[in-house]
């Protein structure tokens, strides 16, 4: 019946907020509109008068004008900047076969390099330039949705339930917009999503909110195989008295000798025994006081000490049983007394009448809801979850019972579900109130809620001084919830979540494993968090290191920590030397160390992961390394092949063909010289490296000439003349790098008004190294992100 109660409210709910934000937002930007010309605009329309469009008329009217419309494609339908700029995916691609030479057809067309120059130029300013002086208002957000990956570190975070939500529920996949899956345009809300929601409200309020005080008198938890010298931690929260520990062992596989184990409660020792190899089970009281504490299971010695580091010589914890106390009542877990602050039965004084369910229920939602909802609430907000607890205890529903429906309900209201940002006027200037800055912060930085400290300098009105700003970002950048910049914005910037989809043939390249692909992410992931930590943009391109455990150390031909990384693998019974297979696991597999790396690697672009990720399963693949570092890395990226274009595989060509010839002879084709020429020389630049990143000198008995020319008429030998040569356009690395951490912050696509700001924050950054934090400062301290614009009119304040 709640069930049924709470998809009903959910709906309407969703029905009341997004009219309610659709009308505030349409208001906003209808008010906002600057009247005054801008002079850049006038510039602009008078060049695409005398200049541009007389040039289009000449070499693209045929086909592309007066009523021909070709791929497509009329350009007679853009007559003012307005549509131009409307259609702004439709008119990069026209400027990237401009510039490309691949339009107007290189084979009838008598466009001059000078023509191309005016009309790509033209484009480019009309899309992206602006005249901050006349600065269009601050674009506004789409009301976003927690994805997934938000979600369950809310959860986290604001309950301390170490679990996924949206795994064990099996949420719909989210959209990825603009390269990422945080963008508010793309978070739609399907029927289905709603049925989830209600499912995980309902798993999580099990799992925060006990029944059942009497169930934790007895708990029991897993075990693990622990190395010599390592530990396996219990965490308890107990209720005064006395218990006993029931801890089944064994030592390792097919031994004759015995280890020995120390039991702790916190820092006093319980116990100290021997350890047999066969599966018993160890029994132990102890006392201990109310609270928080830590049962604590050590390998501490062996008879055989030379063979302390075998695998096979493990201390084997199946299980952990705690029982207890022997007197009293068992205490319910932290979670549940985080949550549960009141019960019906409290009394303020002690001979004062119990509080009541009421005032219980209120007590508990006051004090929940504003972290729930990210901001301070209103008496009507407690009050409508208050009424769901007193439905559920009006059909019979326990105190606790009634508090799991209560939290279902605030768990799919829409103030906890999307992120509503609320804007405040103060000295001539609007901008997102404290509460909007603490959740933007929050979701950038953490991709998770605030907390107490961003929604404390909130309700004091202090957040948005740049000051206290800036002193979060230190603080919040410290904290190991940063590492979500890594998984959420640095994974999907370069592709890394892609490397889960590639299948390389592992009969052609025997080193490959589903081990190596998680090393080759960890890899990056950890390279990442250094740079992001003490690095800058440029280690991007030009780091002499890298990090790597014994698998990539071999994989990369550098010694891990002195030791040649071939012998520390353990190779399967019955496998030679020479076997070049790496499906098994080798010593200190989990163990990462700072690695310089050889001549020939460079950054990012030579990391295995990004080569593997820019290869085919059985062959590099020049087109797709060359199309991402333009892409990706340089943000100049090519345009979209034309249709009915031959693939490099259906080239003619002799199958003994070097990847470089193929090439050739696909450039032949008109068509595809334009934007080959941009691609290829990029990716044969990286031709040395297999399809996994493995370094080599000849391929199907060729040589490798990993040489050429850039369109700039630079040439390379290698990788490494080619990184120095890319090296030199850090400002554009640093550019594209800015502009799309700014897109994931903001959680939408970038616009002409935000061009100003990538400045602002790029003049800034370049002062301070291109430091990563640098950027990040001045993303946090942007018109864009804080949502800042000049105050309305007086006059159009009162119409809206």
């Amino acid at each position: 019946m709640f069930q049924t109660i709470l998809r009903a409210r959910l709906g309407l709910w969703l029905l009341i907020l997004l009219l309610g934000l659709t009308l505030k937002i349409g208001l906003a930007q209808e008010v906002s509109t600057n009247p005054q010309p801008d002079p850049l605009d006038t510039e602009l329309s008078a060049a695409w008068t005398q200049q541009v469009l007389p040039v289009i008329k000449q070499h693209c009217g045929e086909c592309h004008m007066d009523g021909a419309n070709e791929a497509g494609v009329n350009l007679g339908d853009y007559s003012t900047l307005e549509k131009i700029r409307s259609h702004e995916s439709t008119w990069e691609q026209i400027r990237g076969v401009i510039r490309a030479d691949a339009m107007p057809p290189p084979e009838s067309s008598k466009m001059t390099p000078q023509e191309r120059a005016i009309v790509t130029r033209w484009i480019e300013r009309t899309l992206h330039e602006v005249d901050c002086n006349h600065r269009p208002p601050t674009p506004h957000v789409t009301v976003r949705r927690l994805n997934q990956f938000e979600y369950d570190n809310t959860i986290r975070d604001i309950f301390g339930v170490d679990f996924r939500p949206s795994k064990e529920i099996g949420f719909v996949s989210d959209d990825v917009g603009n390269g990422f899956d945080n963008q508010g345009e793309v978070l739609t809300l399907a029927p289905i999503a709603l049925e989830k929601y209600l499912q995980a409200a309902a798993l999580i309020s099990k799992r925060v909110i006990s029944l059942d005080r009497e169930s934790f008198r007895k708990q029991s938890f897993e075990g693990e195989y622990l190395p010599f010298g390592q530990s396996l931690k219990v965490p308890l929260h107990l209720a005064p008295g006395k218990y006993n520990a029931s801890i089944r062992t064994r030592f390792g596989d097919d031994q004759k000798d015995n280890c020995k184990a120390k039991l702790w409660l916190d820092e006093q020792l319980i116990a100290e025994w021997e350890v047999t190899p066969k599966d018993e089970t160890a029994k132990y009281d102890f006392e201990t006081t109310a609270g928080d504490h830590s049962l604590r299971i050590e390998y501490t010695d062996d008879s055989n000490p030379e063979a302390r580091g075998a695998p096979n010589r493990r201390l084997i914890v199946h299980s952990v049983r705690i029982v207890g106390p022997e007197q009293g009542e068992p205490a319910f877990p932290k979670i549940h007394q985080q949550v549960v602050i009141a019960t019906a039965e409290d009394k303020d004084q002690p001979d004062a009448m119990p509080i009541g369910f009421t005032e219980a229920t209120r007590r508990v939602f006051l004090k929940l809801l504003p972290k729930l909802y990210r901001r301070s609430v209103s008496q009507e907000e407690v009050h409508a979850v208050m009424m769901i607890c007193q439905k559920a205890s009006d059909a019979g529903c326990s105190y606790e019972e009634s508090l799991r429906y209560g939290l279902q309900g605030a768990l799919v209201a829409p103030q906890f579900l999307f992120r509503y940002e609320n804007l405040v006027e103060s000295d001539n200037i609007r901008r997102l109130d404290d509460y909007g800055i603490a959740t933007r912060l929050a979701y950038f930085l953490w991709a998770s809620t605030p907390d107490d400290v961003l929604l404390s300098l909130a309700a004091e009105n202090r957040l948005h001084e740049p000051e206290v700003l800036n002193a979060q970002v230190e603080r919040m950048l410290a904290d190991p919830r940063s590492d979500s910049l890594i998984s959420g914005f640095f994974s999907q910037w370069l592709g890394l979540r892609n490397i889960q989809k590639i299948d390389i043939d592992r009969d052609k390249f025997p080193m490959w494993s589903d081990r190596l692909r998680a090393a080759m992410i960890k890899e990056t992931e950890t390279f990442c968090k250094h740079v992001l930590s003490e690095g800058s943009i440029e280690d991007f391109l030009t780091a002499d290191f890298t990090f790597v455990n014994p698998r990539l150390a071999e994989f990369y031909g550098v010694e891990f920590d002195g030791k040649q990384p071939s012998e520390l693998y353990k190779r399967r019974p019955g496998r030679n030397d020479g076997d070049p297979r790496r499906q098994g696991l080798y010593e200190q597999e989990d163990r990462w160390i700072r690695v310089s790396l050889p001549e020939n690697r460079k950054g990012v672009l030579t990391q295995a992961a990004a080569l593997a990720l820019t290869s085919n399963p059985t062959r590099s693949s020049a087109v797709k390394r060359g199309k991402w570092i333009l892409e990706t890395v340089l943000g100049d990226p090519p345009p979209s092949a034309p249709p009915n274009v031959p693939s490099l595989e259906q080239a003619k060509a002799d199958d003994k063909a070097s990847l470089r010839e193929r090439l050739e002879i696909h450039r032949s084709n008109p068509s595809c010289a334009g934007c080959h020429k941009l691609i290829d020389p990029i990716g044969l630049g990286l031709e040395n490296f297999d399809a996994t990143g493995r370094w080599r000198d000849v391929e199907d008995g060729k040589e490798i000439l990993a040489q050429g020319a850039l369109v700039d008429g630079k040439t390379f030998t290698g990788p490494t003349e080619l990184i120095q040569i890319l090296s030199e356009r850090t400002p554009d690395v640093a550019k594209n790098f800015t502009q799309r951490l700014l897109t994931y912050a903001l959680g939408r696509g970038l616009q002409r008004a935000d061009r100003c700001d990538v400045d602002k924050i790029l003049n800034h950054a370049r002062e301070n190294r291109y430091t990563i934090k640098s950027v990040i400062h001045g993303i946090v301290q942007s018109d864009s992100f804080l949502q800042r614009s000049p105050a309305l009119p007086t006059t159009q304040a009162n119409r809206n």
